[in-house]
């Protein structure tokens, strides 16, 4: 008997903990729902490396990555047919039901501020977004300000 609660209760843990995508201690962002077959979602949220706040209402973008041969990546950021989104009052994006490929993200107006999420040698980070997989990218954080001449 004690063991078949404890399966139920283990269950019941599971099930919680699926449901949901933790971003940072403060915020629980509700997990979408599974792509469809051979697609992928990609989720994140958007801070202020200034003020440690959400940024809602900015945009962004995820560029293709294409490697050669021998694996050197580009990236490609297509306006008409690289995947966009914009963020909620809370920062969080959402790109449902694209393509299961390796993205760089970028956030804000490609054509004027914008911020290219890189590692902290300062090259460009990479993400695979695997068929049927949730991609979480957690916080995401940025400047997003004019550079001073």
């Amino acid at each position: 008997m004690k063991h078949k609660n404890l399966m139920k209760v283990l269950v019941l843990l599971l099930c919680l903990s699926a449901c949901n995508v933790s971003v940072s201690d403060q915020e629980v962002i509700p997990m979408p729902s599974l792509p469809e077959s051979g697609m992928a979602t990609v989720i994140g949220r958007v801070m202020s490396n200034k003020t440690n706040e959400p940024k809602p209402n900015t945009i962004v973008r995820l560029a293709e990555v294409v490697r050669d041969d021998d694996g050197e990546g580009v990236y490609v950021l297509d306006q008409a047919f690289s995947p966009g989104a914009m963020t909620d009052e809370k920062g969080i994006f959402v790109f449902e039901n694209i393509d299961a490929i390796e993205y760089v993200i970028v956030v804000g107006d490609i054509e004027s501020i914008h911020e290219i999420i890189s590692d902290d040698s300062g090259i460009p980070r990479t993400w695979n977004a695997r068929p049927g997989d949730i991609l979480q990218v957690g916080d995401l954080f940025v400047l997003l300000e004019p550079t001073q001449p």
